[in-house]
């Protein structure tokens, strides 16, 4: 699955980075906002969410609707390129995907509903048990990850097939639960995604400030935000093109049929 998610990465790479920077800096309107007032971005906290103006609610509102849609579309593209332009691709407009966005907002506001109820007793475990900081943590965040892992598996079905969002989540549900030994392949595989794109990027961004130390603290600050958003836009790409290839597999193997077209020609 590694092998065919790389190969269609790289044959999506160029085609959808745009659109997947495009996404990934949408999602980054209401830090685009802070240092527009305060100079500097402002962490994510209780607190700091409570002193948050409407202005920033609506950006962080419109900006996380606007970057769901264009993911929406990265994905459907993926599927087009996997399927090498065949009958069975959906269709890809900004048009088609605004259409299905209450779909959407509903998937997301549902597996947010399933991760929360699944990372609960975990919660209230670690919150009762006297365990030291690191364990308490992953008995809380493992959970937390894999039910993550199991309904983001209905994201494609969400788009690609035209489910409902409890449909498209409780397939994803289904998968996982059939298919465990698999989910923690994903999750294993998304976790060590993340951790190669944070170190190639914090060497890329060390490189480049070095190189650019002489152009002054703007620029190498320029450069970084730049350095740091494209591996966030590709990182993204990336496990679209894994969730995808991920799904299909499942499907395969829980409907017995033939590969399809998705991972074979992927």
């Amino acid at each position: 699955m590694i092998e065919s998610s790389l190969r269609l990465f790289g044959r999506s790479a160029l085609s959808c980075l745009p659109l997947a920077t495009i996404g990934t800096l949408l999602g980054q309107l209401p830090a685009a906002y802070d240092v527009a007032v305060h100079g500097k971005p402002v962490g994510i906290t209780a607190a700091s969410l409570a002193q948050k103006s409407g202005e920033w609610w609506a950006l962080y509102v419109l900006g996380t609707l606007a970057s769901l849609v264009v993911w929406a579309i990265v994905l459907a593209k993926q599927q087009r390129i996997a399927t090498a332009g065949g009958t069975t691709s959906v269709d890809a407009t900004g048009a088609a995907m605004l259409a299905r966005l209450p779909a959407i907002v509903g998937y997301f506001l549902l597996s947010f509903l399933v991760v929360l109820i699944a990372s609960i007793p975990f919660g209230v475990l670690g919150a009762l048990l006297a365990l030291p900081a690191v364990p308490r943590s992953a008995l809380i965040l493992l959970p937390m990850l894999a039910a993550s892992a199991a309904v983001s598996l209905g994201w494609p079905a969400l788009i690609l097939e035209q489910r409902s969002a409890p449909a498209a989540v409780g397939l994803g549900l289904r998968l996982a639960k059939t298919h465990w030994q698999r989910l923690v392949m994903v999750v294993v595989a998304i976790l060590a995604t993340l951790i190669v794109m944070v170190i190639l990027a914090g060497l890329a961004v060390a490189v480049i400030s070095g190189l650019a130390s002489s152009a002054g603290a703007a620029v190498q600050g320029s450069l970084s935000a730049a350095i740091v958003l494209l591996a966030a836009a590709l990182a993204v790409l990336y496990l679209s093109a894994f969730l995808l290839v991920v799904f299909d597999d499942l499907r395969i193997r829980t409907q017995g049929a033939h590969p399809s077209r998705a991972s074979s020609s992927a």
